[in-house]
């Protein structure tokens, strides 16, 4: 189906300024989200972005306290080192398969499972965000209706060691035993 297109929050890295971006992950949707979408927003490719990736700068600006808000007010989404949402095409996905509607969710989640590992592997950590206001984001972007639609938000940042939470070793219990 690959029809997420994700909106990316964008703090200070080695290479891409702060800003809202778009990876757009179906070339072929471009076209249709940019006039969905504010036509202020710019669509550049940031310097040095290789060609088939689909990464376009909407707006450079600092989008911390907006991705806050968007995102129930959890400040995860606003102080890492990025935060996204996924946008799917989703009105014209669930007027023609309505069993779609839990496929896009599942895709969403699987994007998600692929950010933690990769996050994992570049010695970050990953959160999904499950509580959102979409229509925050829908205004932020200039959606005004259900044509694409916000499904899922993800964080990637330095690690914050939850002391709450203890860690086991794998078969802890089974070491009583003997």
């Amino acid at each position: 189906m690959r029809t997420t297109v994700s909106r990316l929050k964008v703090t200070p890295t080695l290479t891409l300024p702060q800003g809202l971006y778009f990876l757009c992950r179906n070339e072929n949707d471009k076209q249709d989200i940019m006039t969905q979408c504010h036509s202020r927003f710019l669509w550049e490719k940031p310097e040095g972005t290789p060609d088939h990736l689909g990464l376009y700068l909407r707006k450079e600006r600092k989008f911390e306290v907006d991705a806050t808000m968007m995102s129930c007010n959890k400040s995860i989404a606003g102080d890492g080192a990025f935060s996204l949402g996924m946008i799917t095409k989703f009105r014209g996905n669930i007027e023609k398969e309505p069993s779609s509607y839990q496929r896009l969710f599942w895709e969403t989640g699987m994007i998600g499972q692929v950010l933690y590992l990769e996050a994992e592997a570049h010695s970050e950590r990953g959160t999904g965000i499950g509580c959102f206001f979409d229509d925050m984001v829908h205004e932020l972007l200039g959606l005004s209706d259900n044509r694409y639609q916000s499904l899922y938000h993800f964080t990637v940042g330095g690690p914050i060691e939850d002391k709450r939470i203890k860690t086991l070793s794998p078969y802890h219990h089974l070491k009583d035993q003997g």
